[in-house]
């Protein structure tokens, strides 16, 4: 996947989440799923749509998380649609933005 990220690369997530900032450099999507992923007992991802032309891409999917739980066990899972926004420069992805439908709910859901 490195070899398709443009050298200036940078994932953005927005500024509530546990995983927030922005993620910079080629293994930044590396970095970045790894906090996500860790972040829940259990994420899974249900693409719907990609559309995109010369220089931008739009995936359309669900997200369906369930947090780790105060006994570690698990809690309730949800959903949530995200739109994630690549831009590209050159043939190679320069930048990705995660765009939650409530990234508030997301992270009170992280905290349980």
């Amino acid at each position: 996947m490195e070899s398709l990220l443009h050298a200036d690369f940078v994932l953005y997530e927005a500024d509530c989440l546990p995983f927030a900032g922005e993620w910079r450099g080629k293994d930044a999507l590396q970095r970045c799923a790894a906090a996500m992923y860790g972040t829940w007992a259990e994420a899974k991802v249900d693409i719907h749509d990609i559309t995109g032309g010369d220089t931008h891409a739009v995936t359309v999917l669900t997200l369906t998380m369930t947090p780790k739980g105060a006994d570690g066990l698990g809690g309730e899972p949800f959903s949530q649609t995200v739109c994630e926004m690549g831009e590209f420069e050159d043939g190679l992805m320069k930048s990705l933005r995660i765009h939650y439908f409530d990234a508030e709910e997301v992270a009170r859901k992280a905290a349980e």
